[in-house]
């Protein structure tokens, strides 16, 4: 991570010294929330992505070297550069985009209805990405953009891919019934599909990881009438089942898996419960509370071990705390204003019958939050309320309507706002 560890909020963008001091900040000068992660080269450049569609590379100061207008949100975790620093990225247009280093754009490619929905990954030598398009294929594609061969999945592939140093692909089918982690080798062969034996399950939207003997970390969850318990399972590299963590409390919806060089697993609760470590053969090594502070933001492992992990406080600021693997915050928090408002995607989504839709307020004022069916008809009231500036979540049951596709809309002073949800039963 160099000298500093680099997160975001809204329209700003930090550099954060090992002892939790604020090194730099790069405004954006525009509304657009960076949700897109980041990338650093072997140069020191620092690549991220806005709502707003700008792409933008910083030097290791927080200078601009240079932006560039893609004209469509780039997504979260969509970004990746291969090995002679072009760099990739996926945006709301549903084209897949490669630039230069220096901000030159070299193509864009649409195939499938659109490419790029939650992953660009590559392959070991470099040579071939994998993507995912929105007809539910698996793409690989040579460095030029043409196409190498596509596997036909036929069900959502809305999850990102993981690629072994062996050139093996793994992926979650995000709609697949029954559950299965999928392994296809470097030329589209299916290796082994091991299926989760649980009718209940459901798999979230955390990537798969892999630890340094090649075996495999994933995140479910257990849907029934009373309960909603959310597990990490293993399984080797050979797909061989090795064991499953279950959560004390229900609804942890753990996130990101992160794997450290002992491979010893880390993952935080975005309901703010607990942040957890668990050996490679599955028992809790330690857990610290986390108040009421949500997992939001990718979490990075320092070369000393040091655990850097962005949080938020409903009703709070964004902060970014350091763990050392003992389990002890090794230094201060750092706080990050709120800039601006924002309503999230409800998760799970869909779902059956309860989901969670969060918002944020940059200041306070006369909230209402409400649901409409797809024809514009008002179905009922969330929220009607005077809050403060700060972060909130409401906890939707459906219980009482038919299945279908709904349009929660958040109102706030000049703020308005609107996403869809889908209640499947």
């Amino acid at each position: 991570m160099g000298s500093g560890a680099y997160g975001d909020t809204t329209n700003y963008f930090y550099a954060i010294n090992p002892d939790g001091e604020i090194k730099w900040k790069f405004s954006t000068g525009n509304p657009g929330l960076i949700e897109s992660g980041y990338l650093i080269n072997n140069e020191g450049t620092i690549f991220f992505g806005s709502q707003s569609g700008w792409l933008y590379a910083l030097d290791t100061s927080g200078n601009l070297k240079w932006k560039y207008d893609t004209g469509g949100n780039i997504f979260q975790r969509v970004m990746n550069t291969d090995l002679q620093g072009n760099i990739y990225i996926a945006n709301s247009t549903n084209y897949l985009y490669s630039f230069s280093k220096d901000g030159e754009l070299n193509w864009k490619v649409n195939y499938g209805g659109g490419l790029g929905a939650r992953s660009v990954v590559f392959s070991p030598d470099g040579n071939t990405m994998y993507t995912t398009g929105k007809d539910s294929n698996l793409y690989a594609l040579n460095l030029d953009g043409s196409i190498k061969w596509i596997y036909q999945c036929a069900v959502g592939l809305r999850l990102p891919l993981l690629v072994d140093n062996s050139g093996n692909i793994y992926f979650l089918p995000g709609c697949k019934r029954p559950w299965a982690l999928v392994s296809l080798d470097s030329t589209s062969q299916i290796r082994w599909e091991y299926v989760i034996n649980n009718s209940n399950a459901y798999f979230t939207d955390t990537s798969p990881a892999m630890d340094y003997l090649g075996n495999i970390y994933y995140t479910y969850e257990v849907h029934t009438s009373s309960t909603w318990d959310s597990r990490i399972e293993s399984v080797d590299y050979y797909g061989n089942y090795r064991w499953t963590y279950q959560f004390e409390h229900p609804r942890e919806d753990v996130d990101p898996l992160v794997v450290d060089k002992d491979g010893t697993v880390y993952c935080g609760s975005n309901w703010g419960y607990n942040y957890y470590a668990l050996s490679k053969n599955g028992e809790l090594l330690w857990q610290i509370p986390l108040e009421g502070r949500d997992i939001e933001y990718s979490t990075t492992i320092d070369s000393d071990g040091t655990l850097y992990i962005g949080l938020t406080k409903r009703q709070n600021q964004t902060t970014l705390i350091a763990i050392k693997d003992t389990g002890t915050v090794s230094i201060k928090e750092t706080l990050f204003e709120i800039m601006d408002y924002e309503l999230l995607q409800n998760h799970p989504n869909p779902f059956n019958p309860t989901t969670t839709i969060k918002y944020r307020l940059k200041e306070g004022g006369v909230v209402t939050l409400k649901l409409y069916d797809v024809l514009g008809k008002e179905i009922k009231t969330l929220v009607n309320e005077e809050k403060n500036k700060g972060r909130y979540t409401y906890n939707f049951d459906g219980s009482d309507l038919p299945s279908g596709v709904y349009i929660y809309q958040l109102r706030v002073n000049d703020f308005m706002a609107s996403k869809k949800l889908m209640l499947i039963k």
